[in-house]
């Protein structure tokens, strides 16, 4: 992909910002008491085509860009 945010040198990409429309809430109530910690819990994608956790701030947490 041409379009991916920069890198580290470690492979964690830099972007903090999550593709617009994307964020969602997982709820995960009712499917047990197993899963009970994912409830709530915000998702986002970033342009680097992983889906990763949100923080409070609204900012994705850090992550490696997946690999080709």
């Amino acid at each position: 992909m041409a379009d991916r945010p920069a890198a580290t040198a470690l492979g964690y990409c830099t972007n903090t910002a999550p593709v617009p429309g994307t964020l969602r809430t997982i709820n995960a109530k009712d499917i047990g008491p197993k899963f009970r910690h994912l409830h709530g819990r915000r998702y986002g994608i970033c342009p680097c085509g992983k889906e990763v956790t949100v923080t409070e701030r609204g900012n994705l947490r850090r992550h490696k860009q997946p690999q080709e």
